[in-house]
């Protein structure tokens, strides 16, 4: 008899697998996500973008076309409200941090939280996104010990 194969949690999803957003601009979102957030283009489905960074995923992000003529995400009406990147150390997230201050995204903000990091921003189209710094117990004490016992925050862009 073969052996059976057990799940560790059945009916209950491992983890996110992708996120897939509507745009109107596939090629401005793919030079976006490639170069603020260093996703790489994985495949093109036609008019379809998918990037991501896992390997042994096929994609975390698909781009979906729309006419050029389609109105912008609405924070009053129903849906997302952003997704969010994590960051393996603070040293990523200032990276990201920079290269989105390089390129001029739109900041959107960044949370007082005192157990992580992160920032808020805007991609080309709208839609709000975050990368987040969350430390493990262990990672968060280092990271106080070298920073003077306070969390690490990102230097804030002008404005906020």
């Amino acid at each position: 008899m073969a052996e059976e194969t057990k799940v560790a949690n059945p009916g209950i999803p491992r983890w996110l697998g992708h996120v897939a957003l509507r745009v109107r601009d596939v090629d401005g979102a793919v030079d976006f996500y490639t170069k603020a957030l260093g996703l790489k283009l994985k495949s093109r489905g036609g008019p379809i973008a998918f990037l991501g960074i896992r390997d042994d995923a096929s994609h975390e992000l698909a781009l979906m076309p729309l006419p050029a003529d389609a109105p912008p995400p609405d924070p009053q009406r129903v849906g997302m409200y952003h997704f969010s990147w994590e960051m393996d150390t603070f040293e990523a997230l200032e990276a990201l941090h920079q290269r989105l201050l390089d390129v001029g995204a739109r900041i959107a903000g960044y949370s007082p939280a005192t157990n992580s990091a992160n920032v808020m921003f805007f991609d080309p189209e709208g839609n709000e996104v975050e990368a987040i710094w969350e430390p493990t117990e262990e990672e968060l004490k280092r990271a106080r010990d070298a920073n003077g016992g306070e969390t690490p925050k990102l230097v804030r862009a002008p404005g906020f």
